[in-house]
């Protein structure tokens, strides 16, 4: 085994320094190496210096491992540990600055539209303490409404500092760790902006202007005489310029369930199809082959850049150059070692990028394919060549063709089931999901890619030679091929087992029971009971919220069914994405208040909608005092009891209506109060129910300033946890809360600053973790 291995490292370099390069990065990142030291640097020089003295390559080995673990340790320091970046941790929210930098603008579209540009700061003042930063940092800014990126130069912006919010619930984007990564230490939000001086990056701007002009003429020839279906041109933008915004969700579910997103977007496909399309035709022209090699390095970086520079683009733009560069330099081309000169090139400049799961995938599937593919096709081959007892000779013109197409049949899938297999380990690692489907997809999906992108350089070639009928041909053609590709990418996603999602750290939680709040913005509500396998949700959220929140979560925590939904009033903060709930987990059991939908509900709020469709769900409509067995496990058993509303509960709101649940989960009290105000709580203390809770959920009625004294005395929780938005002052928490609570020593927390608060419910305790806060908590029986 070790001789193998040395043959391999002995024959693949570059690729074998890249493996230690991504071991100095992780040492670096995980502690484990200390690259700060003065005794490092002497230790790595030494090594280098040693390995070219004395020639002796094993000596390079480690001291690349040191040097990127170097790299990375200072990558990490100017943002991680910039001195802006740990003041900034030191306020609880934005801060008034103001500095000076250059500009340069980011095309990237944005929902608020609103200009955005990445600033490189020269100096920063923060307005109230007064404490100014000169160490330079990059700022990702956004300019004032209806302004214009102002072109290059030095400009003094004043305005709002602040931080990224980090990620609140498992599985959800985390917006402060991305822009870390990219080397974005703060955003800044611009008030006013004032030119100093014509300098900055002139040149940069130039391109990346000229850039940005060229995806616009590009979008809009590809969208000739493709008006009247906007989505499917949305798909061809997306899939020739990486412009996935307009795409429509479900068509890029459909991809993503199908495990075929990477032809949805621009990726190292692409640029490698680009490239081989460019050689093929320059090829058929006569070109003298070294002076085609160069004109497709120029082409693939030219598209890489006209892209927008994305990540993906420009890894497979370095490692199409890398590997044709041997051919210029009279080498063989080796797959493995571009691969590792590729990678050590692209973490040298940006360490970061180890971290994403793109490179990731780029660089990890396409060297797994390259060592897993060769053993499927050498054991499928014997299954497609012609009979070995017959000579070749003599076989005729069909037994050829059939073997032909038995080659190629092999040959693809044993290249799609490497790619599959390569890319399972980091997919499960990052999305907890598993798409077998993508094997036998992949397989119609990339050859029309292939032909949708030769389609579509055919067009552009025609809008730029004006021959306008050509165009508008291709044009079409590319129609149907995209529309072939989203049916087709519909169709796989939606076969039994196409995909599913499963979390391997589910089956070490031995809890019988665990309960998970998610945070939700501007006062919403979605909350998870897991029971044994059974999943249950208690509100889901607004429609926005299920994209982003919700169904990540659920994705992430291996849910792909949910048992029932039980839905507190008609509130489209709190169940506004009902119906994406009920068409993703398969139409689960609905439980809401015979109160809802009230009578003076609008006809667009979200019950509405859903019962006046044709053929609506089941709504299991509870009364007052009915009780729901969740589950009847005899050693922990779990059911909700519905206290309110009752028919005659006084008040106008929505909010009034809001259901109140008593969960027993095993010895366990929790008290689920959602949005219910004053008048329920008034209604509950005078009635003969007990009360007492361990655990009080609750969200912030509208008007009401709940809870009262009365209500906490009565209730008695060990535990109380809320929902609050700081950029709502409606959802703020009553000033009589906080006091409550500090002065009987109850823990209150708060999914706005703890982030999603998650409960494992046993028999002897409950063991609560915050995510943001990374608080842990344990109630015991009282």
């Amino acid at each position: 085994m070790l001789a193998k291995l040395q043959r391999w490292a002995r024959t693949n370099p570059l690729m074998a320094l890249a493996l230690l390069a991504v071991s100095g990065i992780l040492a670096s990142e995980w502690g484990w190496l200390d690259a700060h030291g003065t005794g490092f640097l002497v230790v790595t020089t030494a090594l280098l210096a040693a390995a070219l003295i004395t020639r002796r390559a094993w000596l390079a080995l480690p001291g690349c491992l040191m040097v990127f673990a170097f790299i990375h340790s200072t990558r990490t320091d100017e943002t991680f540990l910039h001195p802006l970046r740990l003041a900034l941790q030191q306020h609880e929210g934005p801060v008034q600055a103001v500095l000076r930098g250059s500009l340069l603008p980011e095309f990237d579209s944005t929902a608020d539209e609103r200009v955005h540009a990445l600033c490189t700061t020269q100096q920063i003042q923060l307005t109230a303490t007064g404490a100014t930063f000169s160490q330079p940092a990059s700022l990702l800014v956004r300019l004032p409404r209806h302004t214009s990126f102002p072109g290059p130069g030095v400009f003094e912006l004043h305005g709002t500092l602040y931080q990224p919010r980090s990620a609140s619930n498992p599985g959800t984007f985390d917006a402060q760790g991305y822009a870390l990564r990219m080397g974005r230490v703060a955003s800044f939000d611009v008030e006013k902006l004032q030119r100093m001086d014509g300098g900055g990056a002139v040149l940069s701007c130039f391109f990346l202007e000229q850039a940005e002009r060229c995806r616009q003429w590009i979008s809009t020839q590809l969208a000739q005489d493709l008006e009247d279906d906007p989505q499917t041109v949305a798909v061809l933008r997306a899939m020739a310029l990486g412009v996935s915004s307009e795409a429509d969700d479900e068509v890029e579910d459909a991809f993503r369930d199908s495990g075929t997103l990477h032809v949805f977007a621009v990726s190292g496909l692409h640029v490698g199809l680009l490239g081989f399309i460019v050689l093929t035709v320059l090829g058929m022209a006569g070109m003298r082959r070294d002076h085609s090699l160069w004109l497709v390095i120029f082409v693939v970086f030219a598209y890489a850049f006209v892209t927008g520079w994305r990540p993906s683009a420009a890894r497979a733009a370095f490692m199409v150059a890398i590997y044709l560069s041997a051919a210029l330099l009279d080498r063989e081309s080796s797959l493995q070692n571009s691969l590792g000169a590729a990678a050590l090139l692209l973490l040298a400049t940006d360490s970061h990028q180890l971290f994403m799961p793109g490179f990731q995938l780029s660089f990890g599937v396409l060297w797994l394919s390259t060592i897993g593919a060769a053993p499927l096709l050498e054991f499928f081959t014997p299954y497609a060549r012609l009979d070995p007892f017959l000579p070749p000779q003599l076989a005729s013109w069909r037994q050829r063709a059939s073997s032909q197409c038995r080659m190629w049949f092999v040959r693809t899938v044993s290249v799609s089931v490497a790619a599959w297999l390569g890319s399972l380990p980091f997919i499960l690692g990052h999305f907890q999901s598993v798409t077998p489907v993508a094997v036998i997809a992949n397989l119609v999906l990339v050859p029309l890619s292939s032909f949708c992108l030769g389609v579509t350089c055919l067009s552009l070639c025609a809008a730029a030679l004006h021959l306008t009928g050509a165009q508008v041909l291709f044009n079409n053609a590319n129609w149907l091929l995209a529309r072939a590709m989203i049916v087709s990418s519909a169709w796989f996603a939606s076969l039994p087992g196409a995909n599913f999602h499963f979390h391997p750290g589910l089956s070490l939680a031995r809890s019988p029971a665990v309960w998970r709040s998610l945070e939700v913005p501007h006062g919403g509500a979605a909350n998870h009971l897991r029971i044994g396998t059974a999943h249950w949700l208690f509100d889901t959220g607004d429609e926005a919220g299920f994209r982003r929140v919700l169904r990540p979560y659920l994705y992430s925590s291996g849910v792909d069914q949910v048992t029932g939904v039980f839905l507190s009033h008609n509130d489209a903060d709190h169940i506004g994405a009902l119906t994406s709930v009920l068409t993703t987990f398969h139409a689960p059991r609905l439980y809401a208040s015979a109160q809802e939908p009230g009578s003076r509900d609008s006809s667009r709020s979200p019950l509405r909608l859903l019962l006046d469709q044709p053929h609506p769900p089941l709504l299991h409509a509870l009364q007052t005092g009915e009780s729901i067995t969740l589950s009847d496990t005899a050693a922990f058993k779990v059911e909700a009891q519905m206290l309110l509303p009752t028919a005659h509960l006084p008040g106008e709101s929505g909010d009034d209506r809001a259901m109140v649940l008593l969960l027993h989960l095993g010895p366990w009290r929790v008290l689920w109060m959602s949005d219910a105000g004053w008048r329920a709580e008034k209604a509950l203390c005078a009635s003969a129910a007990d009360l007492q809770c361990d655990v009080l959920i609750r969200s912030q009625h509208e008007e009401d300033l709940s809870p009262s004294a009365e209500f906490l005395l009565r209730v008695r929780p060990q535990l109380i946890l809320c929902g609050s938005d700081a950029r709502d002052v409606q959802t703020a928490q009553p000033p009589d809360l906080l006091h409550h609570t500090t002065k009987h020593h109850i823990p209150l927390l708060d999914t706005w600053t703890a982030g999603s608060v998650e409960m494992q419910f046993e028999a002897d305790a409950i063991r609560i973790s915050t995510t943001r806060s990374g608080q842990h908590l344990v109630l015991k029986p009282r």
